[in-house]
């Protein structure tokens, strides 16, 4: 397990899980790309530098299906899965109920939660629909879900004192809905169209994980993900398809780590 540690990883998700040993992984967070065609769609004009991002919707749903098949003999006994993601066409299409679908009724996991991040993004309301009518009114969604599984138990036992977490930030995220803002700054920095903030990882680390567990992403992008686990002192590692965003994230994961040497 060592080779693979502390490390962000290049190449597909699917053939890099199936070589990690089994029952090494506590907790994975990720957010799997949105199928929502980025860089063509008119909220968001940045695309991934590789990746297609505008696949035939049943097309989506079974990699990923496949993806999170292949990880779960990788999971150990009551780890975590924490997936971000979004519906797409204002709710339309469901996205969160079919990845809940699969992962309960093909493969397995239990469900733990699902969290509502309120992204507190309303902006200038253009999207209305039929404005002023009931024919046919459009109901944007300024949110994301968080859903969490776990496998075989929903307990994952741990020593106390290798718990991280505060008593004021535990009795903030066991309220299943978040509130803070999207990332923006960062996107623009690293030319990265779909970043998460750091706050989404961090709070989940720390309300679901302990000291010294093996945090995991798929989908690494940027690394933030690995980032905050490093910052919380957990072992991490990260796959990324695009070798740009690899040797990126771990430039800045490295720039980090080399900071905090200095104190």
């Amino acid at each position: 397990m060592d080779k693979w540690i502390n490390k962000i990883h290049n190449g597909k998700s699917e053939l890099l899980i199936p070589l990690l040993p089994d029952e090494c992984i506590d907790i994975v967070i990720t957010s799997p790309p949105y199928n929502v065609d980025l860089g063509n769609n008119k909220h968001n004009k940045h695309k991934y530098d590789i990746y297609k991002d505008n696949i035939k919707y049943v097309d989506y749903i079974a990699w990923l299906s496949n993806i999170f098949t292949l990880l779960y003999p990788k999971m150990v006994s009551g780890g975590r899965v924490c997936i971000n993601i979004g519906d797409k066409k204002n709710g339309n299409i469901p996205t969160h109920s079919d990845i809940i679908q699969f992962m309960t009724k093909d493969i397995g996991y239990l469900i733990k939660s699902t969290i509502i991040w309120n992204k507190n993004q309303i902006g200038n309301r253009t999207a209305w629909g039929s404005f002023k009518s009931p024919s046919n009114p459009s109901f944007p969604t300024p949110f994301e879900y968080i859903l969490i599984f776990c496998k075989d138990s929903q307990r994952k036992d741990g020593l106390i004192e290798n718990s991280t977490i505060t008593k004021s930030e535990f009795i903030r995220n066991s309220l299943a809905l978040w509130s803070f803002a999207p990332e923006n700054k960062m996107n623009e920095l690293y030319n990265h169209p779909g970043m998460f903030p750091i706050e989404l990882p961090y709070r989940l680390i720390q309300q679901l994980s302990y000291k010294d567990d093996i945090v995991f992403d798929m989908f690494s992008g940027m690394g933030t993900t690995c980032l905050a686990a490093a910052m919380l002192y957990r072992r991490w590692l990260g796959f990324e398809l695009s070798p740009n965003y690899t040797d990126d994230s771990t430039k800045r994961i490295q720039k980090y780590t080399d900071q905090e040497r200095l104190f």
